[in-house]
C-alpha cells in the first residue's frame, strides 16, 4: 500500500460527521473549564462571602491537586484495552453525568463557618477537577488516533473551538444577563448560582455523552496496547515515571509544555480578574459587560473555522507567534487605556481570536509530539502527552488565579465596597493588564524556538513506517526535532 493510498483511507473515514459530533463536546470543556476560571473566585467572594486570598487558595490547592492526578488518568487511559467503545470514548462516556453534577455543586453555598465552607469548597473542587480529568484527558487524547493526517488534527481542533465558542458565548452573557433577571424578580444570589450550576452541569454532561456515542470504537489504537509486563519491567508507577522521564527528554516537548504553562498563567489571571476589571476599572454595568462580551464571542464564531484553515496554511509556529503578538499588543493598550465600551469590544474580538488559535494549536503540537515520541521509545502515549500538559495547564491557572487573589489581598481591592476607590481601579489595572505582559513575552520567546513543521513531522512519519515495516531509513530530514 503506497503512502499516498493511505493517507486517503484514514482521511476518508474521519468524515464531517466526526469532527463535528467530535466538536460539539469542547461545549461542554468549554463551559465546565471556564465557569470555574471566570466565575468561581467571583462566587466565593461575592455570594459565598469567602476573602479574596482565601478564594485563590481554595482554587490553588484544589486545582494542584488534581493536576497531580492527570498523569494517572491519562497513563491508564492509554494502557487500557478498551471495549466496544473504545478506549477513549468509555472514559468519557463514565464521567460525562458526575462532572455536570459537580458543575451544579461548585456552584451551591452552604451554610456552614468560614474556615468548615473553606474546607468544604477544597473537597467540592477536588471532586469536580477529578471528574473533568476522567474525561477531558481522554477527550483530547483520542483526536489523534482516529486520524493520522496532519491537517485534519488541527480541522478536529478548529471544530472544538467553535463549538467552545458557543459555550463562551453562554458563560460571558448568558449568567450576566439571568443575575439581572433574577435580580429583577427579587431573587436570592444563591438561588441564582445554583440555577446557573445545574443548567450548566446539564449541558455539560450531555455534550460529553453526544461525543462519547459519536466516537464509538473509532479510536485505532483501541485493541493494540500491550501490556505493561510484556514490554517493559518494573510496576505501574516505575513505567508510568519512565515513560514521562522519556518525554520530558524530547525538547521539542518541553518548548511545548513551557507555551502551554505560561498561557495558563496568564489565562488564571486574565480571566479571574477581567469581571472585576471591567466593573471597577472600565466602570461598566452588567447590561455593558454582557455587550462587550457577546458581540466578541458573536463575531470570534464567525472567524474560528476561516482562522483554522489560515493555521492550516500558515503553520502552527507562526499561527501560535501571531496570536502571542496580539495578546502582548492587548495588554499594553489597557495597561495606559480605560477603553470605552466599543473600544473593549474590538480588543475582545482580538482576545478571543488570540485565545482560540492557541487552543487549536497547541494540542494539535501534542499530536506531533505523539509522533516524535513513538518514533524514539516505540509506544503511544497520547494519555500521558496530553495528561502532562493538562498538569502543567491547570498548574499554571491555579497559579494565576492565587496570584490574582493574593495582589487583591496586597493592593486592599475589595469587591464589595459601594464607592470604587482610584487606588482600587489602578490596582485592577495592574493585575489584568500589566502583569500579564511580562508572561507573554517570554511566551513569545519560547514559541520562537519551537521546531516542528508540517515538512519535518510528515518525513518523521514515513521513517516511522519504514522502520516498523524494518527497512532502512534516514534521520537526516528531522533530526532536528528528535
Amino acid at each position: 500500500m503506497s503512502k499516498d493510498f493511505e493517507t486517503k483511507i484514514i482521511t476518508e473515514k474521519l468524515d464531517l460527521k466526526t469532527t463535528v459530533m467530535y466538536g460539539i463536546g469542547g461545549m461542554g470543556e468549554d463551559i465546565a473549564y471556564n465557569i470555574f476560571y471566570m466565575f468561581f473566585i467571583f462566587f466565593l467572594t461575592s455570594v459565598a462571602g469567602i476573602n479574596p486570598a482565601a478564594a485563590g487558595t481554595i482554587s490553588l490547592i484544589a486545582v494542584m491537586w488534581d493536576a497531580i492526578t492527570d498523569p494517572i488518568v491519562g497513563y491508564l487511559s492509554d494502557r487500557y484495552k478498551g471495549n466496544k467503545f473504545g478506549k477513549r470514548a468509555t472514559f468519557i462516556l463514565a464521567g460525562a453525568i458526575p462532572l455536570g453534577l459537580f458543575v451544579f455543586i461548585l456552584f451551591c453555598d452552604v451554610n456552614l463557618g468560614q474556615t468548615a465552607k473553606i474546607l468544604y469548597f477544597i473537597m467540592i473542587n477536588i471532586a469536580f477537577w477529578m471528574f473533568f480529568t476522567i474525561v477531558d484527558i481522554p477527550y483530547i487524547a483520542v483526536a489523534s488516533e482516529v486520524t493520522d493526517d496532519y491537517d485534519s488534527k488541527t480541522r478536529m481542533r478548529t471544530s472544538v473551538l467553535l463549538f467552545s465558542a458557543f459555550g463562551q458565548v453562554i458563560l460571558t452573557v448568558g449568567i450576566l444577563k439571568f443575575m439581572d433577571f433574577m435580580a429583577l424578580q427579587g431573587k436570592s444570589d444563591v438561588l441564582t448560582w445554583k440555577i446557573i450550576g445545574a443548567v450548566l452541569g446539564t449541558v455539560t454532561a450531555i455534550a460529553f455523552l453526544t461525543t462519547a456515542v459519536a466516537l464509538r470504537g473509532k479510536d485505532r489504537n483501541a485493541i493494540k496496547e500491550e501490556t505493561v509486563k510484556n514490554n517493559q519491567s518494573g510496576g505501574f508507577i516505575q513505567v508510568a515515571f519512565k515513560d514521562a522521564k522519556d518525554l520530558f527528554h524530547i525538547k521539542q516537548y518541553r518548548l511545548t509544555a513551557c507555551m502551554g504553562f505560561l498561557y495558563n498563567v496568564f489565562l488564571g489571571v486574565s480571566n479571574s480578574s477581567l469581571l472585576y476589571f471591567l466593573m471597577f476599572t472600565c466602570r461598566f454595568d452588567n447590561n455593558q459587560i454582557a455587550m462587550v462580551n457577546f458581540w466578541p464571542g458573536i463575531i470570534s464564531i464567525m472567524f474560528i473555522v476561516p482562522m483554522g484553515n489560515l493555521i492550516v496554511k500558515l503553520g502552527k509556529k507562526s499561527g501560535m507567534l501571531i496570536g502571542f503578538i496580539i495578546l502582548f499588543v492587548y495588554s499594553v493598550i489597557l495597561c495606559f487605556i480605560t477603553p470605552s465600551t466599543f473600544l473593549m469590544m474590538a480588543l475582545l474580538i482580538c482576545l478571543c481570536l488570540a485565545s482560540a488559535s492557541f487552543w487549536i494549536i497547541i494540542y494539535a503540537m501534542n499530536f506531533d509530539i505523539a509522533e516524535i515520541y513513538e518514533f524514539k521509545y516505540g509506544k503511544r502515549r497520547e494519555g500521558l502527552i496530553i495528561s502532562l500538559s493538562s498538569f502543567l495547564t491547570k498548574a499554571g491557572v491555579a497559579i494565576g488565579m492565587w496570584l490574582n487573589g493574593i495582589v487583591m489581598s496586597l493592593l486592599r481591592v475589595d469587591p464589595t465596597v459601594e464607592v470604587v476607590t482610584e487606588s482600587m481601579s489602578s490596582a485592577l489595572r495592574v493585575i489584568y493588564a500589566g502583569i500579564p505582559i511580562g508572561i507573554i513575552f517570554v511566551m513569545i520567546v519560547v514559541c520562537s524556538r519551537y521546531k516542528v513543521n508540517k515538512k519535518n513531522i510528515t518525513e518523521l512519519e514515513q521513517a516511522l513506517k519504514l522502520k516498523k515495516d524494518g527497512e532502512e531509513y534516514s534521520l537526516e530530514a528531522f533530526k532536528n526535532i528528535l
